[in-house]
């Protein structure tokens, strides 16, 4: 598929600056096709913000505190300049704002990013387990409380560990810095209903499948829901180590749950960027759906490196709609996360179980990294300061809610 990337013109590219990793992959993948770039500048850290390939910063209010402040700003960006951008989103507040308040954005954006309620099926984790749940998709055992009681006895019948996790996850990260609660018993289930202080309806209790296999996919799937590129990966680590965020990543091809996917996302209409999680349920060989992402992901540049640049195809497809879908990812290129990688390997040094072994993945085969380049090293170098000062002046105490 062969493109001239100066037929363009004044077409360009608006990202927020919100998940430093997802933002900065998107943002060096763009710029290296010859596509500027705008960065909204929600997040005075972002370390997005120092990359020398943005080609301009505009203030914005962070959606995460004010959607309606957020959407009046790219309403006011829109109407001063003179083409339509490719917004392309790297969280769920923005995909949220950006579905919601389509009607009033198009004019001035064009966007890879479904109907309000395709988003919400999706982002809203109690409504998306609901509906696989009818649709009969293996996924982990889920049950959906009503009282504090119903709560109490569905725990006791999944039995324990289990999870409580919430139908926005990116609002129950924003209050209790995790992805999910780790129930190992009725007394860890008291305190979260605590926690919780009455809004346990908006909650809902998962099983935890054991074992850590867990399979991921990158895509783009056009108005027709045609995915036009594929790329899975192994996540090989994640820290935290049962509910983080992927540190390292092997390319490869998994049709079972590739396929079970694509069928899914076809099935509801589905037009945009998405990322669906599996994990291998090795009590019945399945995997087991988790959760399907509606915006560009971590693992970026490792799509790229392997032939399928999901951003720039989902580019190409807004301003031309007649993009082939490409073959198959290449398979066995490793992507590193270096700083949350650090993170994982100073947090087993500090509980004396540090291995040289852990970093045999690292030194093997062809890498992509997610944060440094010898082209723009000064976002890994502030992303590093940030990380160093965050652990200086964290108090270092153990949660067991969340299993370190």
């Amino acid at each position: 598929m062969k493109h001239d990337r100066n037929h363009f013109g004044a077409e360009s590219v608006v990202l927020s600056g919100i998940h430093n990793v997802n933002a900065l992959g998107v943002l060096r993948g763009l710029r290296k096709k010859g596509i500027p770039v705008m960065l909204l500048d929600v997040d005075s850290h972002s370390m997005v913000r120092y990359s020398r390939f943005v080609s301009r910063r505009v203030p914005c209010p962070n959606p995460n505190d004010s959607e309606a402040g957020f959407v009046d700003a790219l309403v006011e960006l829109g109407r001063s300049l003179d083409h339509q951008p490719v917004f392309i989103p790297t969280g769920d507040a923005e995909v949220m704002a950006l579905s919601r308040h389509k009607d009033a954005l198009l004019p001035y954006y064009k966007m890879p990013v479904a109907s309000f309620d395709t988003i919400d099926l999706l982002v809203n984790k109690k409504r998306f387990f609901e509906d696989v749940i009818r649709r009969n998709i293996p996924c982990p055992r889920t049950c959906f409380p009503e009282t504090v009681d119903e709560m109490r006895e569905m725990a006791a019948d999944i039995g324990y560990p289990l999870i409580i996790k919430s139908a926005y996850s990116h609002r129950f990260i924003r209050e209790f810095h995790k992805k999910v609660f780790v129930i190992h018993s009725p007394s860890d289930l008291e305190t979260a209903i605590r926690l919780l202080d009455g809004a346990h309806q908006d909650y809902f209790l998962q099983e935890i499948i054991p074992g850590n296999t867990l399979y991921l996919f990158y895509s783009y799937f056009n108005h027709q829901s045609v995915p036009l590129g594929i790329c899975g990966y192994d996540k090989v680590r994640q820290f935290p180590k049962d509910f983080g965020i992927g540190t390292i990543c092997r390319s490869m091809n998994r049709s079972q749950p590739i396929h079970a996917a694509v069928e899914y996302l076809q099935n509801i209409g589905y037009y945009g960027l998405a990322e669906p999680e599996f994990k291998l349920d090795p009590r019945d060989g399945q995997y087991k759906l988790i959760e399907i992402n509606t915006r560009a992901v971590t693992m970026t540049l490792l799509a790229k490196a392997c032939g399928v640049h999901v951003e720039y195809l989902a580019y190409l497809d807004l301003l031309h709609e007649n993009v082939e879908p490409l073959g198959p990812a290449t398979e066995g290129i490793v992507w590193i996360d270096e700083i949350n990688e650090l993170h994982y390997q100073l947090s087993r040094i500090r509980r004396g179980l540090f291995s040289f072994s852990d970093l045999s993945v690292i030194l093997k085969g062809k890498r992509v990294f997610a944060c440094a380049a010898a082209d723009d090293p000064v976002p890994l170098l502030i992303g590093l300061a940030r990380f160093f000062k965050e652990r200086l002046t964290s108090p270092r105490t153990e949660d067991t809610m969340l299993n370190l």
